[in-house]
């Protein structure tokens, strides 16, 4: 394709653009503009004409992009609401109208715990709102939020970092699973039992110890690590088919219990739990989808600050 001069482009011709590979639709792209049928489709020749690819093509199933089309999209939403904000001081968000994609950084934990009601929320009140969820590395968050990669961090025990702002979201206490029928685990764990069973540690960062581990060793004592996972998911999987146990959050495990045949235990100790923070930069502290973002997830995590039903398990 032959270089594009932005001086000879009429820049109405990206709204519109924009518009058509949106809506997929010649009458809907016109109506959203408020322009006739006649004129978009007049406008699309051109912008054929321009970019030298048909950008939507027709089929029996309605209008499609062509792959430089979809390649377009993404970009040019991005580009338009930059110019906006450019032109018109202040930017806005209608999460009725909104087309957009936001990106949250976080754990299979908050994926499993937080995600549900978040989507409820998403899905009610800005439809056209689509969340990209991406693997949340800790040691790798202030770069990517500074720079726009990721709009939200979610996570546990993030290091302070110059531009980072932080809101508490909700907090978390762990209990231990077993297989129903685990041979060496009667009607309560107490402390020698524990220590005397296989375990799975799971180290989201990667180390070789947790807080459980950190509060045996104020008593001396050290438990047998089986396996190391990087995930929570996976553990209570490898639980219900082993008699491994699992030390692992009260909420994660009480979604999966029923469906794999655990039994919830209370731990012999008090072992230390975890709080859950959002984390963005300030760069985005006022801007309106970013502020909207951050008080979806702060509400939907509201029925995540009650506490954990059963907030301890009972010894059967």
């Amino acid at each position: 394709m032959h270089e594009i001069q932005l001086q000879n482009i009429d820049l109405n011709l990206l709204v519109a653009l924009e518009a058509l590979l949106a809506e997929r639709s010649v009458t809907k792209a016109a109506a959203r503009l408020g322009l006739t049928p006649s004129a978009m489709s007049h406008t699309l020749s051109r912008l054929r004409a321009t970019f030298e690819d048909e950008l939507l093509v027709r089929t029996r199933g309605g209008m499609i992009a062509t792959p430089r089309g979809e390649e377009l999209l993404g970009p040019l939403q991005r580009a338009l609401h930059d110019l906006a904000d450019l032109v018109g001081g202040r930017a806005t968000f209608d999460p009725r109208t909104a087309r957009r994609e936001l990106t949250v950084a976080t754990t299979d934990y908050v994926e499993a715990v937080l995600l549900p009601p978040l989507l409820a929320r998403i899905s009610t009140i800005a439809p056209g709102v689509q969340l990209r969820i991406k693997q949340l590395v800790h040691s790798e968050v202030a770069g990517p939020l500074e720079g726009g990669t990721f709009d939200v961090a979610v996570g546990a025990s993030f290091t302070e970092a110059t531009g980072l702002r932080q809101q508490t979201l909700f907090s978390e206490e762990m209990v231990c699973i077993c297989r129903e029928g685990h041979p060496d685990v009667k009607k309560q764990l107490d402390l020698e039992t524990y220590l005397g069973l296989r375990h799975i540690l799971v180290s989201v960062r990667g180390g070789s110890h947790s807080g459980v581990d950190a509060r045996l060793a104020e008593m001396g004592r050290t438990r047998q690590i089986a396996i190391m996972i990087p995930h929570f998911l996976a553990g209570p999987l490898i639980v219900a088919r082993s008699d491994l146990v699992l030390t692992a959050p009260a909420r994660l495990v009480a979604q999966l219990a029923s469906a794999l045949s655990l039994r919830i235990l209370a731990p012999p100790l008090a072992f230390p739990g975890f709080t859950i923070h959002q984390v963005w930069h300030e760069r985005y502290q006022d801007e309106p989808a970013h502020l909207w973002l951050r008080q979806q997830i702060f509400e939907a995590a509201a029925v995540l600050r009650a506490p954990a039903t059963p907030r301890r398990p009972r010894a059967e």
